[in-house]
């Protein structure tokens, strides 16, 4: 046989190789249960679309124009990062960031410029894209 010959012969091998790997499927049985307990989970994590995690709180007042007026001030300078202001009585507080961790919260008030006082506050409910739009 030529060295031709075992050219075409090995080439035929391979591509037929090839061909036979992509013929084959992968089938899954899955219990009916299983199934309706993911799709039972699954609707309830995207009815319940909140997560906890740490926000740095930046100021806080009574004055809600005041608040409002910071908040203003702050997507100016840091356009990329989500801000978002809450009522607790009597105060209105402006939150900004979605952090997971306390370190990382810590992290951001170490680059942090103009907003003295600035901490970090536990919040319970975050929204999951507010951590991915950072």
């Amino acid at each position: 046989m030529t060295f031709t010959n075992k050219a075409y012969l090995l080439l035929f091998l391979v591509f037929g190789f090839a061909q036979r790997v992509s013929a084959q499927e992968v089938q899954i049985n899955e219990e009916p249960k299983v199934t309706h307990v993911m799709k039972s989970w699954v609707a309830a994590n995207r009815a319940e679309s909140r997560v906890e995690g740490w926000r740095v709180q930046i100021m806080a007042s009574t004055d809600r124009t005041l608040v409002e007026q910071g908040r203003n001030r702050f997507r100016t300078e840091y356009p990329e990062v989500v801000a978002s202001s809450v009522q607790e009585q009597p105060y209105y507080k402006l939150r900004v960031g979605a952090f997971r961790t306390k370190q990382e919260a810590l992290t951001f008030i170490s680059i942090l410029e103009g907003w003295p006082g600035a901490y970090p506050a536990k919040d319970a409910n975050i929204h999951p894209r507010d951590f991915l739009e950072q």
